[in-house]
């Protein structure tokens, strides 16, 4: 199973955008803490989607 190249920077720029709405620039442990939290979830949804995918599509 693999995730394309552009569906990880789609994900990547659609989970930064959701989390400058909420965090804005804010740079402490939390903050951080919830974009880390926010990307895993992206990705296992994504990994779900693309788990029957072979490797070499």
């Amino acid at each position: 199973m693999v995730i394309p190249r552009d569906e990880k920077l789609r994900i990547t720029q659609r989970v930064h955008a959701k989390w400058s709405a909420i965090y804005d620039d804010r740079d402490d442990a939390e903050a951080n803490d919830a974009y880390f939290k926010m990307y895993e979830e992206a990705m296992a949804e994504a990994e779900e989607k693309y788990k029957d995918r072979p490797a070499n599509s």
